[in-house]
């Protein structure tokens, strides 16, 4: 498994090195501590990215200020859909604080 990782490692960045020769551009996202909540009222899909998960180990994660996702339920929903959660379960919530690098 560890061969084959490491082969599509190789190939992934001869493609970079590739694209490098055109300029890649990108935002690149340094994710604060993220910190358990015990209430939707503590999100703010704006301000915080949030991280779902289950006692079984599932998880989904989404980034803040996203283009679309206005509202709290938009925001878990789509995280649960990430991690593969069923948004009616029980989960855990943790909150975190991005910032953004252009």
């Amino acid at each position: 498994i560890a061969e084959g990782m490491m082969k599509r490692h190789e190939v992934y960045n001869r493609q970079v090195e590739e694209l490098e020769e055109r300029e890649i551009k990108g935002t690149a996202y340094v994710i604060r501590t993220p910190e358990p909540i015990g209430s939707v009222d503590e999100l703010d899909p704006k301000r915080y990215g949030v991280i779902v998960s289950t006692r079984d180990g599932r998880r989904g994660l989404l980034l803040p200020d996203l283009a679309g996702v206005d509202t709290v339920a938009e925001q878990l929903s789509i995280a649960c859909r990430k991690g593969g959660i069923d948004p009616e379960g029980p989960v855990k919530l943790w909150r975190f604080e991005v910032t953004r690098h252009h």
